[in-house]
């Protein structure tokens, strides 16, 4: 559905109110009465709006003037999250509200023919006739362009290279969006969960790997070509990373389940990463292990802190949620010791609110601004 600037101003403008008449969207957006009239009626006939009550006259009498909502569920948008092992998928409304959802296993993903397929029959297992799609929004474990949703490189699956949203776009006929998970997560955080607020936010994925997303002045920060926020390749202590091999990056060297789990079986020790946050302190082996981690994890929250001037941080993934008190713990001397008083007085640290629904929110949220629906 092709719309006017004027249609987008007043939808924005109705979206952001929970009920208003045709004199106060006029005031708001610089517009007469009657184009107002005009492109509310043309809204509501779309089912864009929906008149939900009557208001008071004003002390002069008159006519009571009409109230108007947003109608969320006149588009759809279907949201999927790719992780490694795991696909979850939503059919949302447009105030991401699930209608339904579908979980699949990713572990037999080894292709791009096996990826697109596995992405187009679950989306055609979302939605009905009757669903009306804005868009198909895709988060990535990887490295893309989403201005393009050219996916470069997505390590848990090996594969390079895919003009992703071009194909899946094909396939099913509608908009294609594609973005990295941990920027969508940022995204979907920002909208509804623990950034909401914020203009000036980090957000920090702990899980098998570690990434983060990026809210600057109220936008998605995501760099020339959409790779901002690989907080996972920062160097955090130069002299001893020189001499390591890498599979993902330095600080993913020291902090990541990828990482834990290959160090717990050097030493022998058959417990899980969460047997490992749950013991480790306690445990003079497992805690060098944990505590030297969440170390050179503070030291790159503090470095992105006194860069960036944030006024948030916010920890989300596997790992971050569940174990946000013990990280925070262990991460936040560290960080008091290296930001200055004056910068660090501002910053607001907080867990994840979304869960792992951040990145299928994230997606509901860009495919409307993509679509200038929100």
């Amino acid at each position: 559905m092709l719309l006017t600037q004027s249609e987008i101003s007043v939808i924005k403008i109705i979206r952001d109110s929970t009920v208003i008449s045709r004199s106060e969207i006029a005031r708001a957006a610089n517009l007469t009465k009657p184009t107002v009239s005009r492109i509310v009626e043309n809204l509501i006939s779309r089912s864009v709006v929906k008149p939900i009550a009557v208001g008071k006259s004003t002390k002069k009498g008159g006519r009571k003037p009409i109230l108007l909502s947003f109608n969320p569920s006149y588009r759809y948008v279907v949201c999927l999250d790719i992780g490694g092992t795991k696909l979850r998928a939503a059919l949302t409304n447009l105030e991401g509200e699930i209608v339904h959802s579908i979980d699949e296993f990713t572990g037999n993903i080894d292709s791009q023919t096996s990826l697109i397929k596995k992405i187009v029959e679950t989306t055609k297992r979302l939605y009905r006739r009757e669903h009306k799609i804005l868009g198909i929004g895709i988060g990535i474990p990887g490295t893309v362009d989403s201005a393009t949703g050219f996916v470069y490189y997505i390590p848990s699956f090996d594969l390079r290279d895919i003009n992703l949203a071009q194909v899946v776009s094909r396939e099913l006929d509608y908009p294609v969006f594609v973005g990295n998970d941990v920027n969508l997560s940022a995204l979907g955080e920002f909208w509804k969960g623990a950034a909401k607020g914020f203009k000036h936010a980090l957000l920090v994925s702990l899980g098998t790997g570690t990434g983060a997303g990026l809210i600057i002045n109220g936008q998605l920060y995501e760099g020339k070509k959409g790779m901002a926020g690989e907080i996972g390749y920062l160097v955090t202590d130069w002299s001893i990373e020189r001499n390591l091999d890498f599979r993902f990056g330095p600080l993913e060297y020291w902090f990541s389940g990828y990482s834990f789990k290959h160090k717990l079986t050097e030493l022998g020790r058959n417990i899980t990463v969460k047997e490992l946050f749950e013991t480790g302190l306690n445990d003079q082996e497992l805690s060098k292990i944990l505590v030297q981690g969440l170390e050179h994890l503070a030291i790159a929250i503090a470095n992105a802190i006194c860069l960036l001037d944030l006024d948030a941080v916010v920890i989300s993934g596997g790992i971050g949620a569940n174990q946000y008190e013990k990280i925070m713990k262990v991460i936040m001397p560290v960080i008091n010791r290296l930001v200055p008083k004056e910068i660090l007085e501002n910053v607001v640290f907080k867990c994840t609110k979304l869960g792992d629904l951040g990145a299928i929110l994230g997606a509901c949220y860009w495919v409307q601004k993509e679509m200038f629906v929100i």
